[in-house]
């Protein structure tokens, strides 16, 4: 029809010329198809804006929506092109069928993006997105195709109908029918293909924001590191001086105060000094001395002991009071070193996870890298493994030393006995200093030894003073007959005459007083030459971090720096520049450790020393 009026418009202007005023109007059925037209161009837009907004309602995202209506142009060109194989002209019932199309037509990608999604969520661990895409595709198959299916031959009987009302039916059947057969098979094609780029571009857009955010945040890495990895979420933790957490730990720790038991303990022998033994009672009664047998007897009898054994136990409680407060003190330098050593050993683990959290996170930058030199040809897949591998690995050690800053910063804590958690203050990599001179041994261990002996040798002198005679004192009270108050008095002394017993234990004590000389003598040398020999390594290593200052880490930052810029300049392979930054990071990692061991040795020579 409306080639028809187009003809009939071309004739009339050609041959009438009308009159100022006057027009020609075309009505009948081309004039309804006008106003169809006029409302297809306003229901269809309203039909597809109202198809974007219930996507959106639907995943609540822009992205999906978009991929979802993307079915909508894939349908419209399986009816386009259906019309056109028919030679069914775009009609009033065609436009309705393109609606329904693309209602159908939206089924299908809501059904696949639905599915993708409920993949990606099922599981702990997210799955990437090929991985979704594999696994989702050939279970989506049935469902879309049955969904395209079921609707197509629904509308067959009218697209071959050819009763009344046929010319209405056929397009509107056409359009669905063909719209859906493209549609059903495009889709298994492109909402995968749309579903994986919308993925990588936002997964490549996130590492694009994280790198810029961490870039931002370079100057703030050191000094929020230490609140990043060791501050609890629910226990905040308490950043506390070295003089702070000795003096906590010599409050609280316990065998500080089982040392200080032990002095109380030993004095409050004392009380035993003088042992007389018990007191002797006893009553007699019938006939004792008399004619009668009305005669009674009461005796008390106490024995003294020997006047000599009570002055040398008293020597000996004095001996081990002394043991114990020298003991004290070795304990007290005990526990100074200890908490000092947890203090060196947290700034030990903090600089190694620092460093290997540096070095991550250039090889993150490098394995992106490797990446697109990969993709553009320049470098092979065992250069790429190897720049993996480097990250892989770094990635592994920073997580291995973020386990050792979090058992240091626990060490730490135990080493003060604290109430609460703690953590030092300072976390710079400070070397203690130690003047090289020769310096005198501790003197808690050198006195600590001599007591021991002294110990010894009052218990040899307890042991001999038994050989000496026991006293004793009695009272006697009798009635014989008709004689009342006999009383008397008794002193009696009594020796070992069997000496063989005592013999044996003065022998067994004076070997323990030798044994006992032996052994301080033994502890003074080993003393004596764990100090010589901490003295030796403290000069080995003192001589390392010399090296270190003034050659070794210069040349890890220079060797660094002119690794990457030959990288960048290409002007080394992959495995020169794996190796000079191994070389580099061992530098550093080795000069961490040994300002560890440094430190370590000369606390140990402030524990042995004065």
């Amino acid at each position: 029809i409306q080639q028809v009026v187009e003809q009939i418009r071309t004739s009339l202007e050609e041959n009438i010329k009308l009159k100022p005023g006057y027009y020609w109007e075309y009505g009948g059925q081309f004039e309804n198809l006008q106003n169809a037209v006029r409302t297809l161009s306003i229901v269809i837009p309203i039909a597809l804006m109202l198809i974007l907004l219930l996507l959106f309602f639907a995943f609540r995202s822009v992205i999906y929506s978009l991929v979802v209506f993307s079915t909508v142009p894939l349908s419209l060109i399986g009816g386009v092109v259906a019309l056109w194989l028919r030679g069914l002209p775009f009609s009033i019932s065609a436009g309705v069928g393109f609606i329904a199309l693309f209602g159908v037509a939206v089924l299908n990608g809501i059904l696949m993006i639905n599915h993708f999604n409920d993949l990606r969520k099922e599981k702990t661990y997210t799955m990437c997105t090929n991985r979704i895409i594999a696994k989702g595709c050939p279970h989506l198959l049935r469902p879309v195709f049955l969904t395209g299916l079921v609707a197509s031959l629904g509308f067959v009987p009218m697209a071959v109908a050819t009763s009344a009302g046929a010319e209405v039916q056929r397009p509107l059947a056409t359009v669905v029918i063909g719209g859906l057969i493209v549609s059903t098979v495009l889709t298994l094609i492109v909402i995968p293909v749309f579903y994986r780029l919308v993925n990588v571009i936002a997964h490549l857009w996130g590492r694009k924001k994280h790198r810029a955010r961490l870039g931002r945040k370079a100057g703030m890495t050191c000094m929020l590191l230490l609140a990043a990895v060791s501050v609890s979420a629910v226990t905040p933790q308490k950043a506390i001086t070295l003089d702070e957490a000795v003096e906590i730990a010599l409050q609280n720790h316990p065998r500080l105060k089982m040392a200080s038991a032990e002095i109380e303990r030993s004095r409050a022998a004392r009380g035993e000094v003088w042992d007389g033994g018990n007191t002797s009672f006893s009553y007699s009664w019938g006939q004792l001395n008399g004619e009668y047998k009305k005669d009674n007897e009461l005796a008390v009898e106490q024995s003294l002991g020997s006047l000599l054994t009570p002055f040398y136990k008293n020597a000996l409680v004095n001996a081990q009071v002394t043991t114990g407060t020298h003991y004290r003190d070795m304990v007290k330098k005990e526990i100074v070193a200890e908490v000092k050593r947890a203090w060196v050993y947290y700034q030990y683990a903090f600089h190694l996870y620092h460093l290997y959290g540096a070095q991550e996170e250039l090889a993150l930058k490098l394995r992106e890298s490797g990446d697109l030199r990969y993709q553009q040809g320049d470098i092979d897949q065992t250069e790429r493994n190897m720049i993996a591998t480097l990250a892989a690995e770094l990635h592994t050690r920073s997580l291995q030393a973020r386990e050792e800053m979090e058992l240091a910063s626990c060490r730490f804590a135990w080493a003060c006995y604290a109430g609460e958690q703690v953590v030092p203050n300072d976390s710079s990599l400070a070397v203690l200093p130690l003047s090289l001179q020769d310096r005198m041994l501790s003197a808690p261990h050198l006195n600590y030894f001599a007591s021991q002996v002294q110990e010894k040798k009052s218990q040899l002198r307890i042991e001999r003073s038994k050989f000496f005679p026991e006293f004793s004192l009695g009272y006697v009270r009798q009635k014989i007959a008709s004689l009342n108050g006999l009383n008397s008095w008794m002193v009696g002394v009594s020796f070992p005459i069997l000496f063989f017993p005592q013999r044996s234990r003065s022998k067994q004590a004076k070997v323990n007083l030798q044994i006992a000389q032996w052994e301080a003598d033994q502890n003074r040398v080993q003393l004596n030459n764990k100090v010589e020999e901490l003295y030796r390594r403290v000069r080995q290593q003192q001589e390392s971090l010399d090296y270190y200052a003034k050659a070794a880490l210069k040349e890890a930052d220079a060797l660094q720096e002119s690794a990457l810029m030959k990288f960048k300049e290409s002007e080394i392979n992959i495995t020169e520049f794996v190796q000079s930054l191994n070389a580099s990071r061992d530098i550093r990692r080795n000069y961490i450790e040994t300002v560890y061991a440094y430190n370590v040795s000369v606390l140990e020579i402030e524990l042995y020393t004065e």
